[in-house]
């Protein structure tokens, strides 16, 4: 158990807290991390007690760096994903504004959210009670790294506030965490996903493919990415969790996440696509568009690689992304780089055209400017995006909600990371609803790219039953 009564750091940061508090007459943000020997953060997210607490998880294996949220202190939302200017700056407020306690300056306090890919106007009710644009800061925050774990507890100090008081409520909110958290995970739980439906069925699909590709045009439209979802039953003993070991095990060079809002569901996720990074002004984004399936041995793998990477369509979908990434960021980054081809990264089960885009950003903007300058990309929208868009909107009968929208989080030193939000389903009320989709050039043919979208719902399908499939 930690002494808050000998950390004397703890009570100066307080001090300036409520100082800072009584000087701009508003609520200030305090944090305060702490070192904790648990270096898996799933398990603190398995307590019964918390199926009725907001939960927050995000997993780069391959980086060796996840988080875990409890609870919230603050929370941000709007129904309308454009209106955006107020809340990114109650946000960057808070942050700007915060005193943290730590000893590591990487570790401290997130604000963690997304939002949708659009602003639905249809008669689908999925993502009814979902907020369309939500960010929260949870209580309580486990942050591993290679360098250990910690535990950061935050809270608003208000003006005139005591010290003590504060200290004591510090206390009980760490024992409360600490006295309840479980050493290891439970066992993968196996349930059955049947009763499934696809939302269009495979033939309305392919009738919206062949219009899609009535509307494309050589410097016009050039292309579209459709959308489908695909609904499963998972009764009441589904659990994220399980969801999250499988992901995490199976996709290490991806990232996992799960949202979980009580009362409103589960929105959860293992994507390989990075919208942004931004950290001490550095800038780190990527095109990725083009796929072909994973090969049975690892001569067929390599010719399937190559037959990606030659492949005259996937390549021009793939550029299509890569030079409207460029065209977005080519203001603000005056050294853009980029490699003149390609590379492959590989899935468990596809391949993808990548190329890496990174350069020093000149103008300032904060991670969230960054993440509005790029959503849409061609990668879930289309080239040129305002009449991809449009196209979207007319043909795709149902909601994507935040299936292709950007999730991700925002520290206090001003660095964010958000990934699109690919591979992704949303669970309630004992169903999944789970979305891929595909890009639609003038070369594509519906049934290849119903194959592809079946191709990329496969992992999200396997996590809900526990890796069964």
């Amino acid at each position: 158990m930690v002494e808050l009564t000998k950390e004397k750091n703890l009570e100066q940061g307080i001090l300036k807290s409520i100082e800072k508090a009584i000087a701009n007459d508003t609520g200030i943000l305090f944090s305060y991390s702490f070192r904790f020997e648990v270096r898996d953060l799933l398990p603190i997210l398995t307590h019964p007690s918390d199926k009725n607490t907001t939960r927050i998880y995000w997993e780069q294996p391959s980086q060796g760096f996840s988080f875990a949220g409890l609870g919230s202190i603050l929370e941000f939302q709007s129904t309308d994903i454009e209106n955006s200017e107020e809340i990114n700056n109650q946000i960057n407020n808070t942050m700007e504004m915060g005193i943290s306690v730590t000893d590591n300056s990487l570790i401290g306090p997130r604000i963690i959210g997304g939002f949708a890919f659009n602003n639905y106007k249809g008669n689908d009710d999925t993502w009814k009670n979902f907020p369309r644009k939500h960010f929260l800061l949870p209580e309580c925050l486990g942050t591993s790294t290679d360098d250990g774990t910690w535990l950061t507890i935050s809270r608003i100090v208000h003006p005139n506030e005591k010290l003590d008081t504060i200290i004591n409520e510090l206390t009980r909110t760490i024992s409360y965490y600490e006295n309840r958290l479980p050493v290891t995970l439970p066992p993968i739980s196996r349930v059955a996903v049947d009763k499934f439906r696809d939302v269009p069925d495979q033939q309305t699909y392919n009738n919206t493919i062949f219009s899609v590709l009535g509307n494309i045009k050589p410097g016009q439209l050039e292309k579209v990415v459709i959308s489908r979802s695909h609904h499963v039953k998972v009764g009441k003993d589904f659990s994220v969790i399980s969801a999250m070991q499988v992901l995490r095990n199976a996709y290490s060079n991806c990232t996992s996440f799960f949202f979980s809002l009580p009362g409103k569901g589960t929105f959860f996720g293992c994507t390989p696509e990075r919208l942004i990074r931004l950290k001490n002004g550095y800038i780190q984004t990527e095109a990725l568009a083009g796929t072909i399936a994973r090969g049975n041995n690892m001569e067929e793998d390599r010719i399937l690689g190559e037959t990606l990477l030659d492949s005259h369509k996937e390549r021009e979908e793939h550029n299509l992304v890569r030079e409207q990434i460029i065209r977005k960021l080519d203001s603000i980054i005056p050294n853009i780089q980029f490699p003149d081809s390609p590379q492959i990264l590989k899935l468990k089960n596809v391949q993808h055209l990548q190329t890496p885009i990174s350069g020093e950003l000149e103008n300032g903007e904060q991670v969230l400017d960054l993440v509005e300058r790029l959503h849409p990309t061609s990668a879930v929208a289309g080239t040129p995006t305002d009449q991809a868009m449009q196209v979207i909107g007319e043909m795709e009968s149902h909601d994507r909600g935040w299936y292709s929208g950007p999730i991700g989080w925002i520290n206090n030193k001003g660095d964010g990371e958000f990934y699109v939000a690919l591979r992704s389903a949303l669970v309630k009320d004992e169903e999944a609803h789970v979305f891929s989709g595909g890009g639609i050039v003038s070369e594509s043919h519906p049934d290849t790219e119903w194959e592809e979208t079946e191709l990329k719902l496969q992992p999200i399908i396997s996590a809900l039953s526990g890796g069964q499939i």
